[in-house]
């Protein structure tokens, strides 16, 4: 199948289009959102229950939702004809008139008679939903071309938050116009509230810019997208995900409400104040999701969504048969905010897991395939609340029947866990890392302080945003860090770096790391050229090679630290020519590590040749560590030349006791005095010679040799504690 590839005189939006496209798009979801509680929420199913409707009235008026999303096929075609705008525009305004079967239910169910208002209600809802459903087919390409990649989520989860308030503001109106015992009248005046308001939201849609690359493409192909949507085992999870998940959500959040209303037996307008704490759990998702979806992904938010709903339902199971306000108002915050936790979150992950090319018919296809799911599991749930109800029913326990219908929507909620582990990760980070992540206030404060870093760009703050980073802890900052190596600031990059030791490494960030350690010496390339090293970067050598040669000393040192890192022996000759003509000390302590690991019994004579060159006091340790490790003797040479510098006469009594037998030519009195001289150490030599091995005895010879008289305190010190070491790979 041939890619699809958008012509090439049609341009993305420009910042400003997307800029003036937003500000309509997040008045949309204001107006809709005061549209959609008055005409789609918890009011219509009170007034359905008003009207007489069952628990099958509810099933089936709340499964149009899903049921009439196969009808964003006729989206499709008519995107292609009109674009993205007016088909969202021209069918949002026909689902608000609609509306008037709703506003016309009392009238019809007081002059017609038997269920006519009920019917008018299924009417108004069916057509509704509809036009609702050729819309919405819209919407993925509107998020698409209104956003870039690192900043979708917080478009959808934005909108979701204005429509979670507007949809709050609504609520808390109804509760209070309806009273504790309500007019169906009064219902009356709230539908044609939505109605209005859904028009202002079909104006604004309208309103919106585009591109035009979505009136491209081939014709709607069912096959085709079929073919795509099964070409992976990734996307055929990802199709099990967006079918199962309408089933559950759509009975939980249903359902609910016929808890608080049948099974406590509360008024309408009891039931609308907890619909409210449901909403206000919905607007706190909102904004937890904005400030980490496109940190964190969506898969694990998607995972952590699926078991907080688990939870949910386990506590209606526990529900006591005296209502309990607290826990019934947590469980309807849970429920509304999971809710628009996977809706934010489904939209994020579509939006990845897709490209231009089969976002509409792909969200034709998935929403159809869980609108049908989804309906008739509410129908079905419906039908069968009934039935268990008739089996179970019990005068002591009147929540007993809802209590075996969610326990077997436990096993439902099992499988589609169980799903959700496993749909591809894209770029998303790992669970538990995200749990961390939403718990910690300080990643709280990162994420917000990043945003601001990308929106403002300035080194202050980027500067802030990596010292939230830091104190986070967390390693989810991998992107944004590989942006900061690139700042033009030295004391950003720097910072950067640092905080490297937070993450584990991608191939965009040793991307980023090669062009530092090439383009960046005297500033961060050394601390670049650590990181490689560190973490093994085996694609690094080249570039690292290279640095070993370089001007900036203290790069040369730290490419040579990291090449013993990454095992390159090849390197060697190189690292052995830096460090004999090197009097710096970095490159002298880096240098001698490569030489004792890689050299072996060679790099003796040169080590020892170093040591009297006047070198830096601070590489004379590592030197002589380096001597010590040759012999095998590293640790403990270690631990008595760090005994020198804090406690000398504690060394030099425990020297006495562990070489005094051996100490033929007086050498501890004169390394405590300071004073060896070069005839001692002869001495000592030849008493033991039969005792080293060739390469210790003719490289110390060889050394004595070419030393003064008076040997260096350091030195004496060293050689002292080799020739009277009754153990190491230097005696025979």
């Amino acid at each position: 199948m041939t890619e699809f590839q958008p012509s090439p005189e049609i341009a993305p939006l420009t910042l400003a289009q997307r800029k003036h496209g937003k500000r309509y798009y997040y008045s949309y979801a204001l107006f809709n959102s005061l549209s959609y509680a008055a005409l789609a929420e918890a009011v219509v199913l009170l007034m359905l229950l008003r009207l007489g409707g069952t628990a099958s009235w509810v099933g089936a008026v709340s499964a149009m939702a899903y049921a009439t999303l196969p009808f964003m096929v006729l989206g499709y075609r008519s995107v292609r004809k009109i674009g993205l705008a007016r088909n969202a525009g021209l069918f949002w305004a026909l689902r608000s008139l609609f509306a008037g079967f709703m506003i016309a239910a009392p009238w019809a169910q007081q002059h017609l008679g038997g269920n006519a208002g009920l019917w008018f209600v299924l009417a108004g809802a069916t057509g509704f939903f509809t036009a609702r459903a050729v819309g919405m087919v819209s919407f993925m390409g509107i998020l698409t071309e209104l956003t870039t990649p690192r900043e979708k989520g917080a478009l959808i989860a934005n909108s979701f938050m204005l429509f979670q308030g507007g949809g709050l503001l609504m609520t808390v109106l109804i509760a209070l116009f309806l009273g504790v015992e309500a007019s169906l009248y009064r219902y009356q005046l709230f539908f044609t509230a939505g109605l209005l308001t859904g028009l202002a939201a079909a104006y604004s849609l309208w309103k919106l810019p585009e591109s035009g690359a979505f009136r491209q493409g081939a014709p709607f192909s069912l096959r085709r997208e079929l073919g795509w949507l099964v070409g992976t085992g990734g996307r055929r999870w990802f199709f099990a995900m967006m079918a199962v998940i309408p089933i559950t959500q759509g009975i939980l959040r249903m359902f609910i409400v016929l808890v608080a209303k049948q099974g406590y037996g509360l008024s309408d307008q009891q039931v609308v104040l907890y619909v409210l704490t449901g909403i206000i759990g919905g607007i706190a998702a909102s904004y937890a999701y904005g400030m980490f979806l496109d940190k964190l992904g969506s898969r694990p938010l998607l995972v952590l969504t699926g078991i907080v709903d688990i939870g949910a339902v386990l506590g209606i199971l526990f529900l006591p048969v005296s209502i309990s306000p607290i826990l019934l108002g947590a469980l309807f915050f849970i429920s509304g905010a999971v809710h628009i936790a996977f809706q934010a979150s489904l939209q994020h992950y579509f939006l990845s897991i897709t490209d231009v090319e089969h976002q509409l018919p792909q969200g034709i296809i998935t929403q159809s395939v869980g609108g049908i799911a989804g309906g008739l599991a509410l129908y079905l749930g419906g039908v069968g609340l009934e039935a268990i109800e008739q089996v179970v029913a019990s005068p002591t326990d009147p929540l007993l029947h809802f209590r075996w219908f969610y326990g077997g929507m436990l096993v439902l909620l099992v499988l589609r866990t169980a799903i959700l582990f496993r749909i591809p990760r894209l770029r998303s980070e790992g669970i538990r890392d995200s749990l961390n992540a939403l718990l910690s206030p300080w990643d709280w404060r990162a994420v917000n302080a990043v945003k601001r870093a990308v929106a403002i760009q300035s080194e202050d703050e980027e500067t802030r945003s990596l010292e939230f980073i830091m104190r986070s802890g967390s390693g989810i900052y991998r992107e944004e860090l590989e942006s900061l190596l690139q700042s033009p600031s030295y004391v950003v990059r720097e910072r950067a770096l640092v905080a490297l030791a937070l993450v584990k490494p991608d191939m965009p960030l040793i991307d980023a790391l090669l062009e530092d350690v090439r383009g960046n010496p005297f500033t961060t390339a050394p601390q670049a050229a650590y990181w490689l090293g560190h973490w093994q970067v085996k694609r690094a050598v080249s570039v690292l090679r290279e640095a070993v040669g370089s001007a900036d000393e203290t790069l040369s040192a730290r490419a040579i630290q990291a090449l013993v890192e990454v095992e390159d022996r090849e390197s060697l000759p190189m690292i052995r020519e830096r460090f004999q003509a090197s009097l710096h000390a970095l490159v002298i302590v880096c240098g001698a590590r490569a030489l004792a690991q890689w050299d072996g019994a060679e790099a003796y004579p040169r080590l020892l040749e170093k040591l009297n060159e006047p070198v830096p006091p601070q590489a004379r340790d590592e030197l002589a560590l380096s001597v010590a490790r040759l012999a095998g003797l590293y640790d403990m040479f270690y631990r008595d030349l760090g005994m020198l510098r804090r406690q000398p006469e504690q060394l030099f009594s425990e020297w006495r006791e562990r070489y005094g037998a051996r100490d033929g030519e007086a050498l501890l009195a004169s390394v405590r005095a300071g004073s060896v001289v070069k005839v001692q150490l002869e001495q000592a030599l030849a008493a033991n010679r039969d005792s080293f091995r060739e390469w210790f005895q003719a490289g110390t010879e060889a050394w004595l040799a070419r030393s003064p008289e008076s040997i260096a305190p350091h030195l004496g010190f060293l050689m002292t504690f080799l020739l009277l070491s009754p153990a190491g790979n230097h005696l025979a």
